[in-house]
């Protein structure tokens, strides 16, 4: 039996580990949703350097290792051209390793690395995973090849509104509405309801949608990316920064403010973030921002309160037809 954690690129890439594997004749077990429990292991192991979400994921590891036989850890350098993951994705096969004292031979990891090679960088990493259950590399591509398929169905069911989370877990989709917010940050920190203290329910409460960057059609992000004279090197900080260009451009008038949720502690949020704000200050006619920060001593009360002030401004803004920020600084 192989385990996954449910952290990190987990909400991004589920469907596609499941599929592999499962085309591989493995039994897949996947952690239980982030709990208190799962937190406080993880804060016990993880050094402080390192940033909340990885914690948390630390917290999964220990949560299912002694469950199973292997743990899936693929080592994600880079799923896009001349970009990179994190570099605290790109270490974790090698974190878990050493903090749990874990054999190599348990962990099931290769290289999945798009940077210079693109599509074939990608296959050498699952071809080598898919190596530890069988020698057949037809096999194995046949297997890669419906995982794929099903990922695609996967990332195309989140574009029509509906999170990671009731997908995974069939959970029960938030009703829409029709004032909006665009709701940006790593996927990890979205979709785990646990470690957001429901955001997302919270923003449906005070009467606003959400809409993320997994529900925007990628080659319009990387379009409105290209407004930037030099991108970052991260992927999803590059989604982040393209879907927040796109809706500062095309000016869609359900969309009453950008609210951005990020992980404190973390190197290329605090980069973005600052980009982000700069091209909305510099907007004539540009909508509310707030910035929220998210660690493991964040509260639910001081969340809440942060959340109520916004709206109040959103709401302001849009009787007044008038922007809450100044238009002075350009990026």
């Amino acid at each position: 039996m192989v385990g996954i954690p449910r952290g990190l690129l987990f909400y991004r890439f589920y469907w596609l580990w499941k599929t592999f594997l499962e085309e591989l004749g493995v039994e897949v077990r996947v952690s239980p949703p982030t709990n208190k429990a799962i937190i406080r292991r993880g804060l016990t192991y993880g050094v402080e350097e390192i940033c909340f979400p990885v914690k948390v994921f630390l917290g999964h590891v220990m949560a299912i290792q002694d469950e199973v036989d292997f743990l899936f850890l693929p080592r994600m350098v880079s799923f896009h051209r001349r970009e990179y993951t994190c570099p605290k994705i790109l270490g974790l096969p090698d974190l878990v390793r050493n903090l749990f004292g874990i054999s190599s031979e348990r962990i099931i990891t290769g290289e999945v690395n798009m940077r210079d090679t693109g599509i074939w960088g990608w296959r050498q990493g699952f071809l080598e995973m898919g190596r530890r259950f069988t020698r057949q590399e037809g096999k194995i591509m046949r297997a890669l090849k419906r995982a794929e398929e099903a990922h695609k169905r996967y990332r195309e069911k989140l574009k029509t509104g509906i999170l990671p989370e009731h997908l995974i877990d069939r959970r029960e989709e938030v009703v829409p509405k029709e004032k909006k917010v665009l709701l940006l940050g790593h996927t990890y920190l979205i979709s785990d309801s646990y470690i957001n203290m429901n955001i997302v329910q919270k923003i449906h409460t005070l009467g606003y949608g959400v809409v993320t960057q997994d529900m925007v059609d990628e080659q319009r992000v990387r379009k409105y990316l290209s407004l930037l004279q030099k991108p970052s090197f991260w992927t999803i900080s590059n989604e982040i920064m393209g879907t927040a260009l796109l809706y500062l451009k095309e000016r869609d008038p359900r969309l009453k403010g950008y609210i951005h949720l990020v992980s404190f502690e973390c190197g290329p949020d605090s980069l973005v973030g600052e980009v982000i704000e700069r091209w909305i200050k510099r907007e004539s006619e540009t909508l509310p921002y707030l910035r929220l920060e998210i660690d493991e001593h964040t509260g639910e009360a001081g969340l809440l309160t942060r959340l109520e002030a916004f709206v109040d401004m959103m709401e302001w803004r849009d009787a007044h037809l008038e922007s809450n920020l100044s238009s002075s600084l350009a990026p």
